[in-house]
């Protein structure tokens, strides 16, 4: 199990924030997440949470709330690849000595609540998977004339992306870019290859 094996930057300081948070509100906000993360509401407002914590005595900025809704996500969305069970969990946190006691109880009970629901192939599928990318193709344009312009001339580069979704269905997606787009495009695929390399 390996819940923290790779954390985002910032995740630590966010956890330093949410362990300020009133027991009350954490648990609301865990609620939030999870809810959002199995489909049955939408995304977790900052600005909202905001407001709860200032009206509650602990001082939050905006950014510091997405902080701690988006370490919880990834808490939540890594616990559920892992399949670990509510003590599992907490054993891991409490390793990190990083989280309070009280944030511990409350990630402990919803997450015994759901995490099971979280954790079910069918909603892991849907969680976990963004796609596969099974084609790409790409093809050089050249743009002639436009309602403006007689004489454009312009090269562009067209790419068209076949994703297959957790379900297996097959969809295109297709989008221009202008030469110099594509160069830079061309130059982050390469960086990422040089990236993969090194793992």
């Amino acid at each position: 199990m390996a819940v923290l094996q790779y954390v985002p930057d910032g995740f630590m300081s966010s956890v330093e924030h949410l362990n300020k948070f009133p027991q009350d509100l954490f648990a609301e906000l865990c609620q939030d997440v999870l809810g959002f993360l199995q489909y049955s509401r939408g995304l977790v407002s900052a600005p909202t949470f905001v407001q709860k914590l200032n009206e509650a005595g602990v001082e939050s900025s905006k950014q510091q709330a997405q902080g701690a809704i988006n370490a919880l996500t990834f808490l939540f969305r890594s616990a559920a690849r892992e399949h670990v069970s509510a003590e599992d969990l907490v054993k891991e946190l409490r390793g990190t000595l990083a989280w309070s006691d009280s944030s511990l109880a409350v990630i402990k009970h919803v997450w015994a609540e759901q995490g099971k629901a979280l954790s079910s192939p069918e909603l892991a599928n849907k969680l976990l998977n963004v796609g596969q990318l099974v084609d790409m193709k790409w093809k050089l344009g050249v743009g002639m004339t436009s309602d403006c312009c007689k004489n454009l001339n312009s090269p562009f580069v067209t790419l068209t992306l076949t994703v297959a979704n957790s379900s297996g269905q097959l969809n295109k997606h297709s989008f221009e870019m202008t030469v110099p787009e594509f160069k830079n495009f061309s130059r982050q695929m390469k960086e990422m290859a040089a990236m993969l390399e090194t793992v």
